[in-house]
């Protein structure tokens, strides 16, 4: 029997852990994380979650480890490993779930009567390199700044045309899930806090170019709510 390490889990992905073991494909193994996906034929893309030590930057998908990086995965792209009955089973070790955790949401504003017209971001949906796509976080970033202002979101995603991980962050996203420095920063700048600058800077160091996605985003959605024209973000 392999030996176990504890680790708490996010909601977001609770049924995932928790539920009947499955096969889950590594997408990408770093020191600080592991993003593990599980296939299912019927979907659109895969359930990803994502196992992180306790300095990564912590993905509101995430079960997370009490010890820093790097950590032992053992494991590269492509491998395959099993996820289910509360276990992550990697092969060296399992990671055990004990607990879970609370992801930081973007509180509802009331619905506004603002207008953004979503149909030019969701056309870009996919467009852009690495395991998230510039084009999906800068869609990210609106949502985000959206439901906070109360605009109403789109009706649907295409998710069928973007990665496995970057699915599930806009998922996350149209819920108001996101990274906890980048729900600071939605939450300043709605409310015209005068430290936003510095939650800006937290978020822009964010991945190579994740970061400055999001923030364009959210700009894209505040100026929109802000504007006098009445057709949207990019019309």
């Amino acid at each position: 029997m392999l030996p176990t390490i504890p680790a708490a889990v996010s909601p977001l992905v609770r049924g995932l852990v928790s539920g009947r073991v499955r096969r889950a494909v590594v997408l990408a193994a770093f020191p600080t994380a592991l993003y593990l996906a599980l296939a299912d034929r019927d979907a659109d893309h895969a359930d990803v979650v994502a196992v992180v030590t306790s300095d990564a930057l912590v993905l509101p998908t995430a079960v997370r480890l009490a010890t820093p990086s790097p950590h032992p995965w053992g494991l590269e792209a492509g491998d395959v490993v099993r996820v289910g009955g509360d276990v992550v089973a990697l092969p060296t070790h399992g990671i055990r779930v004990v607990r879970s955790w609370r992801p930081r949401r973007v509180a509802s504003a009331a619905p506004a009567a603002h207008v953004v017209d979503w149909e030019p971001l969701l056309a870009e949906v996919g467009r852009g390199h690495g395991l998230t796509p510039r084009a999906d976080d800068v869609l990210c970033g609106a949502l985000l700044g959206a439901r906070a202002l109360g605009v109403p979101l789109p009706a649907s995603l295409p998710l069928e045309r973007t990665t496995s991980l970057s699915a599930s962050l806009l998922l996350a996203a149209q819920d108001g899930y996101a990274v906890s420095c980048v729900v600071d920063h939605v939450t300043a700048v709605v409310a015209g806090f005068p430290d936003a600058e510095r939650s800006r800077e937290q978020v822009l160091a964010i991945g190579h170019t994740s970061g400055a996605g999001l923030l364009e985003g959210i700009d894209l959605v505040r100026h929109a709510a802000t504007s006098p024209q009445p057709e949207g973000i990019l019309s």
